[in-house]
């Protein structure tokens, strides 16, 4: 049975409380669902001394919309309830539609849309328990100087595993946090680095508090999707995540994001999606932003799954995703 260690448990009631706690204690983390962090605990991945619960900060929960069209949800919204809002999913499909494929129903239930966003990064030589990683002489992530994923001390490869993160990034969404410098918005494009340690992969400090996600008003005609490659139909963590968000004028694109996940520690937003702009999504034109996605997507041996295998599946997502997409 694997144990976690003893750590202090603080209930602030602001998000200012709780930033000010972190900034207290060196040693701490944010708790909120606890679905992915308890299990990093008892693999002494983190052995925080302090936790932060997030249980009773006001204004984390509620779902919004702006007249506008911007949608707000807060970062303490479920999963479940993520996937399951009817204005969600009228006015975000794919984003509804990515947290309901997080793990089983019961993360879902305890999981929050926050935690999804600023989940840590994933690695077949990181995400295992303590002998496991000494007898491997640890790696780049953690305690190591060395990422046995790419043979170099240059930078650590672990993977975004976020099923929201695509979906959100295909939309240009944002997130509300509050650090040491108050409260200010980050667009989600901008939060990743290439470096995938716990203390690099953000560009904001992790003692910042994400407080909300923002989604800006959607292109007339939206349509939006996600598809997830892994081993299991439930559970896993994905293997590959294709997330695509387009607008229309009756069958023609007027707007066409595609963003990849679980490639790297940051998604990766294709290029060259532009050149559907002003057609109808035929077959050809859909082998065709299949191809271009299959040329850009660059899996590296992190998590399961080969290389190359998981490569070629981002064609096959990205063709479904097309098809699904496209008016009938």
């Amino acid at each position: 049975m694997l144990r976690m260690p003893a750590f202090e448990v603080h209930l602030p009631a602001t998000a200012e409380e709780a930033v000010a706690l972190r900034a207290r204690h060196a040693r701490s983390m944010y708790v909120a669902g606890g679905t992915d962090l308890l299990v990093n605990l008892k693999h002494r991945l983190h052995e925080p001394e302090h936790l932060v619960s997030l249980a009773r900060v006001e204004g984390l929960k509620g779902v919004d919309l702006a007249a506008d069209g911007t949608l707000r949800i807060g970062a303490g919204v479920t999963l479940h309830d993520v996937a399951t809002s009817p204005l969600i999913q009228r006015e975000a499909p794919g984003l509804a539609r990515a947290a309901g494929l997080v793990a089983g129903p019961q993360h879902r239930r305890m999981g929050t849309l926050g935690g999804n966003v600023m989940l840590d990064t994933r690695c077949l030589f990181y995400n295992q328990t303590p002998l496991w990683r000494e007898s491997l002489g640890h790696c780049l992530k953690k305690q190591g100087d060395w990422c046995h994923v790419i043979g170099s001390r240059k930078s650590c490869v672990a993977a975004q595993s976020s099923d929201t993160v695509p979906a959100l990034t295909a939309l240009d969404a944002r997130i509300e946090l509050v650090d040491a410098d108050g409260a200010r918005e980050v667009a989600l494009r901008d939060l990743f680095t290439k470096d995938g340690r716990f203390d690099h992969v953000h560009t904001v400090p992790h003692t910042a508090l994400v407080t909300a996600v923002v989604v800006p008003p959607r292109p007339a005609g939206h349509r939006g999707t996600y598809r997830k490659v892994r081993a299991r139909g439930s559970i896993d963590y994905p293997q590959l995540g294709v997330a695509v968000a387009a607008g229309f004028d009756g069958d023609v694109v007027t707007s066409l994001e595609v963003v990849i996940g679980a490639m790297l520690p940051q998604p990766k937003l294709l290029r060259h999606m532009d050149k559907a702009v002003g057609q109808r999504l035929t077959p050809e034109l859909v082998e065709e932003l299949a191809e271009h996605g299959f040329k850009q997507a660059r899996p590296q041996a992190q998590i399961h799954g080969d290389p190359d295998w998981r490569r070629h599946m981002a064609r096959v997502e990205l063709r479904r995703a097309l098809q699904e997409i496209a008016p009938a």
